[in-house]
């Protein structure tokens, strides 16, 4: 009954949400894929809103993607509980916005998450975008979809449903099988390796130390259909200069659409951005230690490229700092758990001087496999929980005098690995920039800890 009873409501929030729409017709920008969906709606969402201050852009701050999310960013509602209060004032807000309000913005960037088959087609009922972006498929939600295969044709349907230009993922094996089957302007995008045939690539690449204590930096050129980009950026890790350059794309699109001036040819971009918080945050740590947090989920697409990451970091950067791991379960992966996990040891056991694991599956099959690898078992910290492998690093980092790259990467669910990033935080106002930090979640974490 209560999930009939939800499913109307997002069927009424959606009606609403068309009528919205309608009225005021913004411009959407889509995003889709199983992985780096949030961190490349921020990063286009905040480039087009450096080069197009003339315009109102807008994008959720929250991570609101599917059935009830999707409504809720289209009316730029940044708060949601599932509690009747909450239910009750959302719907009254939705209604007069619906039907009264005045415009809210010029262009939005939407987020297209799913979590089961024949979802999507829900969501693109309620908005199909003029731009789509796909990002990638893995094998998170294999749980709920039984394979990535089956993912990757649900997910492909909102780049299908775009009307106007689409960017594609060359990296990907399924968004390269998709550009046959697209018919409208098609543009590819490098997010991995050093050569690439892409539309949209990058090269370069030159890690350089911030300004503030701890913080780290990166140049690169972006390249886009051969014109060149000079880029300097806080933001690291390979798939995000894939992302800057889209943005980049979007928004040369969207200034010739309103006969502005292009962003080619102005020099060296300084280009600062603010994700949300536990996707490759660099903070300051104890024991002058560097923490690279990106502990708000995980996939193994995504542990893979956080480790490939913070290893160039560490070889351009940091040749003399250990790299500590500290890895958390990936879940959702159905039947695929256990082979993802062992295949994560051949990349943890070629860079990582110590590693911290919580999880029931990190503990059964990657220890496991890092013993077949010969790697060096003195060297594997098999931790209770999050909590406890913070007291097991701070004890370490303490007894060794090592100045390290501590790396935080796992699932949401019963790991937040968040909180061994606070116990290691060189400055305490920090734990603000962690994920998971409303008062809901801090409850929810602390009757899980106690449990």
């Amino acid at each position: 009954m209560k999930n009939k009873l939800l499913n109307i409501y997002y069927h009424v929030l959606a009606f609403f949400a068309r009528k919205y729409l309608k009225r005021h017709k913004p411009y959407i920008i889509g995003i889709n894929g199983s992985v780096g969906k949030t961190s490349c709606r921020m990063i286009i969402a905040q480039t087009l809103k450096q080069f197009l201050n003339n315009k109102i852009i807008y994008t959720s701050s929250k991570n609101f993607n599917g059935e009830l999310g999707l409504s809720l960013s289209i009316f730029a509602i940044e708060t949601w509980d599932p509690t009747f209060l909450c239910v009750v004032k959302t719907f009254c807000r939705v209604l007069w916005q619906g039907l009264f309000c005045k415009k809210m913005y010029d262009v939005i960037v939407l987020e297209y998450g799913i979590d089961r088959p024949k979802e999507m087609e829900f969501l693109l009922s309620i908005a199909k975008p003029q731009i789509g972006v796909f990002t990638a498929i893995d094998a998170v939600h294999s749980e709920q979809f039984g394979d990535p295969s089956k993912i990757a044709h649900e997910e492909v349907k909102m780049i299908k449903g775009t009307t106007e230009v689409a960017f594609l993922n060359a990296n990907d094996t399924y968004a390269t099988q998709l550009r046959d089957h697209i018919y409208i302007d098609t543009f590819t995008y490098q997010t991995e390796g050093h050569e690439s045939k892409a539309n949209i690539r990058f090269a370069n690449e030159k890690f350089v130390l911030g300004d503030l204590e701890g913080t780290i930096g990166v140049e690169f050129d972006s390249f886009i259909n051969g014109v060149e980009y000079k880029i300097h950026t806080n933001l690291i890790g390979k798939s995000n200069y894939g992302y800057i350059g889209v943005a980049l794309a979007i928004t040369e699109i969207l200034m010739y659409k309103r006969g502005r001036s292009r962003v080619a040819g102005r020099g060296i971009l300084n280009l600062e951005y603010e994700l949300q918080p536990g996707r490759l945050s660099v903070f300051p740590g104890i024991e002058k230690s560097i923490i690279i947090d990106s502990s708000y989920n995980a996939s193994p697409l995504s542990v893979r490229s956080v480790i490939n990451t913070v290893y160039n970091v560490q070889q351009q950067l940091f040749p003399s700092r250990k790299m500590w791991l500290v890895l958390g379960d990936m879940r959702e992966l159905g039947d695929w758990t256990e082979r993802e996990h062992r295949l994560l040891a051949s990349y943890v056991s070629g860079v990582a001087d110590r590693v911290f694991l919580v999880g029931e599956y990190m503990n059964a099959h990657l220890v496991d496999e890092l013993q077949k690898f010969g790697y060096d078992m003195n060297r594997v910290v098999v931790c209770i929980d999050a909590l406890d492998a913070g007291r097991h690093i701070r004890h370490m980092l303490k007894e060794s005098g090592l100045e390290c790259l501590l790396v935080c990467k796992g699932s949401q669910n019963t790991i937040f690995l968040e909180e061994t990033v606070k116990m290691l935080l060189s400055n305490p106002v920090d734990e603000k920039k962690l994920t998971r930090q409303s008062g809901r979640w801090i409850q929810k974490k602390s009757e899980f800890f106690k449990a």
